[in-house]
C-alpha cells in the first residue's frame, strides 16, 4: 500500500518545544508558526524564571500543552520527557524545536515528504532537518559529513535531489521517526546540553539509519551566543558555562564506541583550537580557560549532569516522567 500524502499524515505528528527563559514574543512566533503544521504542540519548560504560559495562550484549533519541570534538568531530559509523551499519544513522528526556532510555512510537510520518498526507495531514515538560518550570519548553516581526513561542509543537495545525506542534525526543526527512535534510543540525559543531538545522530547512523538535510525549507534559529570577530571574521561564540559542557561532553563522546574514530580525532583538533582561541584571545579569557579545564577534568572523571550537580550516575528525578501536561 502506498503511504498517504503528508497532509493526511499531519495528524500523526506532534511538535515538541523546549524552553528555558525564552523571549515571550519570540516564543509566541514559534508556536504560531508550527501549530498549523502539526496535530499538537507540547512545550516542556526547563525551570524558566517566568511562567511561559502567557506567551502560549492560543485560540487556534491545534491543542497546545505545557509541562513545567520547575527546575533546569537539561535539554536532553526535557526532550526525553516530551518524546515519552509523544509515544503515549501514538504519534508516528515528532518535530523538535528550540524556543527561538521559527519554522517556515509548510516545513513539516516538506520534511515528511522527503522522509517518505527516501523510505520508498528502501532507505532507513531516522530524521530529516531543514536549513538553519541564523539572522546574524550571511548564509544558512551547512550540513556536515565525516570523511577519514576531514569534516566536509555540505552546502548543496545531492545531485538530482532536494536533500543531502548528513552525519549530524541539530534538534532545532528536526523531524524524527518514532519507529527509528524505538531502535536508536532516547537522548543521553547525562550530557545535559551540548553534543546531545550530535551523539544521537551518531548512534542512529551506527545502527544503519540515515539522516538528511533538506534544502527546500528552512527554520530561523540563533546558533550560539552573539558572534565575536577574530582575525577579521565572525566566529560562533558561547558562554564560559557552555564551553564547560562542550569540553566535558566532547570527552564523553570520545570515550563512546559508536562515534567514528576519525571524527574523534578531527573533533579533538577542532575543539582544542577553539578552546585555545577563546582562552587566549576572547573577552573573559581567564574564565573561559577555567571552565574549559574543569569540563575536561569532569569528562575524564565521568562526572556528568548539571554543572553545579555534576557527579557519576547523575539522573533526573523519576517523578518528572509521571507528570501530566496541562492544556492551555
Amino acid at each position: 500500500m502506498n503511504a498517504p500524502p503528508a497532509a493526511e499524515q499531519q495528524a500523526y505528528i506532534g511538535a515538541l518545544i523546549i524552553t528555558f527563559n525564552p523571549d515571550p514574543e519570540r516564543l509566541r512566533l514559534v508556536t504560531e508558526a508550527i501549530a498549523p503544521q502539526v496535530a499538537a504542540v507540547l512545550v516542556v519548560d526547563n525551570g524558566s524564571a517566568q511562567d511561559p504560559a502567557a506567551s502560549l495562550e492560543s485560540g487556534g484549533a491545534t491543542p497546545l500543552h505545557l509541562l513545567a519541570l520547575g527546575d533546569n534538568y537539561g535539554i536532553a531530559a526535557a526532550q526525553n520527557i516530551g518524546l515519552e509523551w509523544a509515544r503515549r499519544q501514538g504519534y508516528s513522528h515528532v518535530l523538535m524545536l528550540d524556543h527561538d526556532a521559527v519554522a517556515a510555512p509548510g516545513m513539516v510537510a516538506q520534511l515528511l515528504d522527503e522522509m517518505r520518498a527516501r523510505e520508498a526507495r528502501g532507505e532507513r531514515v531516522a530524521a530529516v532537518g531543514p536549513l538553519i538560518h541564523d539572522p546574524r550570519r550571511g548564509a544558512p548553516a551547512p550540513f556536515f559529513r565525516v570523511t577519514q581526513r576531514r569534516i566536509l561542509r555540505i552546502e548543496a543537495p545531492d545531485p538530482g535531489e532536494c536533500s543531502a545525506r548528513t552525519d549530524f542534525l541539530i534538534a532545532a526543526g528536526v523531524l524524527i521517526s518514532m519507529s527509528a527512535l524505538e531502535e536508536v534510543g532516547m537522548m543521553d540525559e547525562a550530557l545535559f546540553i551540548d553534543y546531545v543531538d550530535l551523539e544521537w545522530s551518531m548512534r542512529a547512523t551506527a545502527r544503519g539509519y540515515r539522516l538528511y538535510g533538506h534544502y527546500g525549507t528552512r527554520i530561523d534559529h540563533r546558533l550560539g551566543d552573539e558572534p565575536i570577530r577574530l582575525f577579521g571574521r565572525k566566529m560562533m561564540s558561547h558562554s564560559p558555562l557552555r564551553h564547560y559542557y562542550l569540553a566535558r561532553n566532547a570527552v564523553a563522546l570520545w570515550r563512546m564506541p559508536h562515534p567514528q574514530w576519525h571524527w574523534k580525532v578531527l573533533d579533538a583538533v577542532n575543539l582544542f583550537v577553539k578552546c585555545g582561541i577563546f582562552s587566549t584571545l576572547a573577552p573573559n579569557r581567564g574564565t573561559h580557560l577555567r571552565m574549559i579545564l574543569r569540563g575536561f577534568a569532569d569528562g575524564l572523571r565521568g562526572r556528568y549532569g548539571r554543572f553545579d550537580q555534576a557527579r557519576r550516575g547523575w539522573r533526573v528525578p523519576d517523578e518528572l516522567r509521571t507528570r501530566t501536561p496541562r492544556r492551555l
